[in-house]
């Protein structure tokens, strides 16, 4: 279990074990959480990865902030947080099967202006959210070139003589601020037409914005058949990292309605996934 986010107020016990113990998984491997802000997803499908090299057992990866009490009215002009959260199991690939994880890359740190560009608890703005809008347009400029100049040198995954960058059906970037994202991704080569937002609806959601926005790009018809993706990352702490992946579809559990949920005569979602269902999942 790898909890991703940067706005929990929980020490102990982190998050990811409580969530173990609350869904019924009798003993991981390992439950930790991780702080990468921005860059949330790929760190986090990056120790998925690892951890597989290991342990052949599913993995679940969980993303979620909390950004509503924390943004404060200090400075009316920074951008648009939201609260959200996704989850998704990565999982060992059949045997001879070369996976949906095709690369993940991660970077940190950079000029001190740049790691501390988004600061929460900021003292000096009422211990609210900070951002500082050039230094964060900055290192979103240095990770996107260093970025596409690796997915140039990198193989097709199909055909060796062309590049992994003419393999990538759709770009879904971290959801932090469209005009700055379109601008600096165009700069760096992506064609405004291949990159897919929605940050219109949810809003910078940090750890949880990319995978919520997959999720979304089925929904809206963007990702309408197995398509390989680029979701590139960056944030706080001049964090920074992405993925190239085959999405299907078919993989997206459609989202219900809360109120879609019925209870039984102990109070119990009778129609909700249960501990046995997660069980059986993770068996």
């Amino acid at each position: 279990m790898i909890f991703c986010s940067c706005t929990s107020t929980r020490l102990l016990p982190s998050v990811a074990t409580w969530m173990s113990g609350q869904l019924g998984i009798f003993q991981t491997h390992v439950s930790f959480d991780l702080v990468a802000a921005c860059a949330g997803f790929p760190y986090g499908i990056g120790e998925a990865v690892r951890l597989l090299q290991d342990i052949k057992r599913p993995i679940l990866v969980v993303c979620a902030e909390k950004f509503s009490d924390k943004i404060g009215s200090v400075r009316p002009s920074r951008m648009i947080f939201g609260d959200g959260a996704a989850a998704l199991v990565v999982a060992p690939a059949p045997e001879g099967d070369r996976g949906d994880v095709d690369v993940f890359q991660t970077y940190a740190s950079g000029p001190a202006s740049q790691v501390n560009s988004i600061i929460w608890p900021n003292p000096e703005f009422d211990n609210a959210v900070t951002v500082w809008g050039p230094e964060v347009k900055a290192l979103v400029e240095r990770y996107l070139v260093q970025m596409m100049g690796e997915l140039r040198d990198l193989p097709h995954p199909e055909d060796p003589g062309r590049a992994l960058v003419d393999a990538i059906d759709l770009v879904v970037p971290h959801q932090a601020n469209r005009t700055m994202v379109v601008d600096l991704a165009v700069q760096a080569g992506i064609p405004v037409g291949s990159l897919y937002f929605n940050i219109d609806r949810v809003g910078n959601v940090s750890a949880a914005s990319i995978p919520i926005a997959i999720h979304d790009a089925v929904t809206d018809g963007a990702i309408d058949r197995p398509m390989r993706i680029f979701t590139p990352g960056f944030g706080a702490g001049a964090v920074a990292g992405y993925v190239v992946l085959r999405i299907d579809p078919a993989i997206i559990v459609p989202e219900s309605p809360m109120t879609a949920y019925a209870t039984d005569g102990d109070d119990r979602r009778s129609q909700s996934t249960t501990v046995d269902d997660v069980r059986e999942a993770f068996g």
